[in-house]
């Protein structure tokens, strides 16, 4: 009986050591492997690519390989770890690059666009099969923006212009495209009849009919997730060269000194020269900005014979040149003998007694005039001022404007420009309409210059306005000179109040003495 029972209890026991073996292996038929689906990064950034795994048994090994992107049933090696030797090894490309990052997960320094592609992580436990786990690895590469055609592209006024954009290398695809001039994005819907193309379906800009205005800066800008990219050029618009302004036709005597002017505007900078009969003449060239240049023609000691049509001309190889002319008329000095002299000096006297008589008859007849206009002028700004003083008792508390003070005027600033003295000037160019149209200025106060290319003025001076009149700094002619003046000091005059004034001095003596000293073209 005792036998029995000692077998009966080995049996038993051996059916529960079974029963829990098996409960056992059951429970670790899985090591629960976790992988994401994906994981994005950006080129030349690290990556890793995480897993994880749960089991109570001995792991034999963890072996990381890629899927060849031709040939999906062969893989490529990238990291493996034997835990039970301790070593970990990287393969390929990936060699210094590859490390192991936990219990399973691999980290991967300086991604490349090769790194891309689906990764399988196979986990090898004692006593159970190999489990396997799938993760994607997508490479996001920011844009490349290459334009053209060139850099400066340079092209003429009245033609069309196409600038190219290309985009290159990005993943996934960029979100947006477009271009912008100066710092300003180019409206290309608004002003659908200049400007073409320039997004994302056509990248090329066109634009038609091409003016100076269009000179500047492009650049085309394409968006990204990942980061914007965006590459420019410089466009230079070549426009031919025109005179603006040119000295008037001029009478002198032979001995004098005889200065004559030309502008001309242009890009390039165009040649000014002046010629007679043919014959080129010598000048003295200055440019006053970065498309305007002054040409002055002096003749010293003009000769009898100087007598002639003086031509301006002013070219740069775009398009044609334009020429203007002046007539130049010298009439020869007073020369004789001492007969000649003594019948002069006898007739300059009986002359200047007669002059004498009538300026004495003149100004007599003109004091009268003058009384009775000034009494006429008193007795109205007497009306009117007793007019005022009676608005005035009717409105009281009402300012008046008193516009007899002298303002502390302060000359506009100037703006400065590395490529000219007067650079940066904004000035109104005359069109071929207004060429014959010219304009003028009375100075207002007196104008102490402060740099070497601005005109001194003096109270009344009139001045030739050759650029300006809309704020700022004026371009002008006073005195055989060029120059600027500050507008504020001025107040500009059309050609016939000016002649006015002329007619003004040849019949009123007194105000031509006055204005004798004032300054005149």
């Amino acid at each position: 009986m005792a036998c029995q029972a000692t077998v009966l209890y080995l049996i038993c026991g051996f059916l529960v050591i079974g029963l829990l073996q098996n409960r056992e292996c059951a429970a670790q038929s899985s090591i629960s492997l976790t992988l994401p689906k994906a994981v994005n990064t950006i080129v030349g950034d690290p990556i890793t690519l995480p897993a994880t795994y749960q089991t109570q048994r001995r792991v034999v090994s963890v072996v990381w390989n890629k899927l060849n992107p031709y040939d999906s049933e062969k893989r490529i090696p990238v990291f493996s770890y034997f835990p039970m030797l301790g070593s970990t090894e990287s393969f390929g490309t990936y060699s210094g690059r590859a490390e192991l990052a936990g219990k399973a997960s691999i980290k991967i320094d300086a991604t490349t666009v090769q790194d891309e592609g689906k990764y399988v992580l196979t986990v090898t436990v004692n006593g159970l099969p190999p489990e396997e786990g799938f993760v994607t690895v997508n490479m996001m590469v920011p844009p490349v923006v290459d334009v053209g055609p060139a850099n400066p592209y340079v092209t003429a006024s009245g033609r069309s212009a196409s600038l190219t954009c290309v985009v290159k290398d990005a993943r996934p695809n960029i979100t947006s495209l477009y271009w912008e001039k100066d710092g300003v994005r180019v409206d290309n819907l608004r002003f659908d009849t200049k400007y073409s193309g320039g997004n994302m379906q056509s990248p090329n800009l066109l634009i038609r009919h091409v003016t100076r205005g269009d000179a500047g800066r492009y650049k085309c800008v394409a968006d990204h997730v990942v980061r914007s990219a965006s590459d420019a050029l410089k466009m230079d618009v070549r426009y031919p060269a025109s005179i603006i302004s040119i000295s008037d036709s001029l009478t002198g005597r032979a001995g004098d000194r005889i200065t004559m002017q030309c502008v001309a505007e242009g890009n390039p900078l165009p040649n000014i020269t002046w010629s007679r009969n043919g014959a080129r003449l010598r000048s003295d060239d200055r440019m006053l900005s970065r498309d305007v240049c002054a040409s002055s023609l002096v003749l010293s000691n003009v000769p009898a014979n100087a007598t002639g049509t003086y031509v301006c001309t002013a070219v740069n190889n775009v398009g044609k040149s334009d020429v203007k002319s002046l007539l130049l008329s010298i009439r020869a000095s007073r020369s004789g003998t001492g007969s000649v002299d003594a019948l002069i000096l006898v007739g300059s006297v009986a002359g200047g007694l007669w002059l004498l008589i009538c300026l004495c008859l003149t100004i007599y007849f003109v004091r009268r005039r003058r009384q009775r206009e000034e009494k006429k002028r008193f007795s109205f700004y007497y009306n009117m001022g007793k007019r005022q003083d009676e608005r005035a008792e009717d409105r009281p508390g009402e300012e008046t404007l008193e516009v007899t003070r002298h303002p502390n005027l302060k000359p506009p600033a100037k703006p400065r420009s590395p490529t000219a003295p007067y650079g940066g000037i904004e000035t109104i160019r005359r069109t071929a309409s207004k060429s014959k149209v010219r304009r003028y200025a009375r100075a207002l106060y007196t104008y102490r210059p402060q740099e070497e290319n601005e005109l001194h003025l003096e109270t009344d001076d009139v001045i030739e306005v050759l650029e300006g009149e809309d704020g700022g700094w004026c371009l002008g002619y006073l005195r055989g000179r060029i120059g600027l003046f500050p507008s504020n000091y001025v107040k500009f005059l059309s050609a016939s109040q000016v002649s006015a004034a002329k007619l003004k001095e040849l019949y009123d003596p007194t105000d031509a003495k006055s204005s004798s000293s004032k300054g005149s073209l």
